[in-house]
């Protein structure tokens, strides 16, 4: 007992650095419920906002975020919340950042997805990172005017390529976006989509389009359009043969070359395959 106790003891009393680094191997989850009521110094340490920097919310969301779930209940006993939400605690992961957050993925699970979007938007500014489900046509179109409050902004992630605000996303992110060179997204590629890469993204390093409606005209004038990518994904694509000599000629000078599973059109025989956005 007396050895538990002092070793209790020795945890207590550890530099508010060290406990840092340790908690740096928790959950968000443990950061929030657990660790804050230990006592004042790992409540300290767990409210440093470096550990809060990385906030992917999408991780087994359907059973981390119901309301019956366990940390729910962990906030009811621990913090008297009765009205457990995925969208408090995603508020209260950007608080406890206090801006410092660089790497942002939300599940779809949100009931007010513009409001959240927004909210991020305001107090992120550090953005490095992001990764969004699939929006509504309003919040799509929404989506540019965004896009200027996050001038660090690398990466982008798109549960679903935008209907009709594509170009003017690609835009905004030229525009605002200096060190922005990474895509990932799917869904139908239209010919002024194509035309927006190549005029407004041409200096992509890395593009996905896995799952995509991408018809063989308009990869290739992608990777035309796109002369700096290293890396490209188009695996599993409606549009264009995975085995086509001339792609695979094309794609040749980029590093990581990915268009397993394409095919240049449905196969009956195959049942039918759905591409969300067609």
């Amino acid at each position: 007992m007396e050895k538990a106790l002092a070793a209790s003891t020795q945890w207590a009393d550890m530099e508010t650095d060290c406990l840092v680094h340790v908690f740096a191997r928790l959950d968000l989850e443990d950061l929030a419920v657990a660790a804050p009521l230990v006592c004042r110094g790992w409540r300290r340490a767990a409210a440093d906002p470096s550990l809060w920097r990385a906030l992917d919310l999408r991780r087994d969301h359907v059973a981390r975020f119901m309301t019956w779930g366990a940390l729910a209940d962990a906030f009811e006993r621990r913090y008297a919340v009765h009205c457990f939400a995925l969208a408090g605690f995603l508020r209260l992961c950007v608080a406890r950042a206090r801006g410092c957050a660089e790497d942002v993925a939300l599940p779809p699970l949100l009931a007010d997805q513009a409001g959240e979007i927004d909210h991020i938007s305001l107090h992120c500014p550090r953005l490095r990172r992001l990764a969004l489900p699939q929006l509504t046509a309003g919040d799509e179109a929404r989506l540019p005017d965004l896009v200027p409050r996050w001038p660090l902004l690398e990466h982008l992630e798109l549960e679903a390529k935008p209907s009709f605000s594509f170009p003017a996303l690609a835009a905004q992110l030229a525009l605002h976006c200096p060190g922005f060179a990474s895509l990932q997204t799917s869904g139908a590629v239209k010919p002024e989509d194509v035309a927006a890469l190549a005029r407004s993204l041409p200096r992509l390093r890395s593009l996905c389009l896995d799952r995509s409606y991408l018809p063989k005209e308009h990869l290739l004038a992608i990777l035309a359009g796109c002369r700096e990518l290293r890396e490209f994904s188009a695996r599993s694509c409606v549009g264009f043969d995975d085995e086509d000599e001339e792609v695979l000629r094309c794609g040749a000078r980029i590093q990581r070359f990915d268009v397993g599973g394409s095919k240049s059109k449905l196969v009956e025989d195959l049942g039918l395959l759905w591409i969300g956005g067609i």
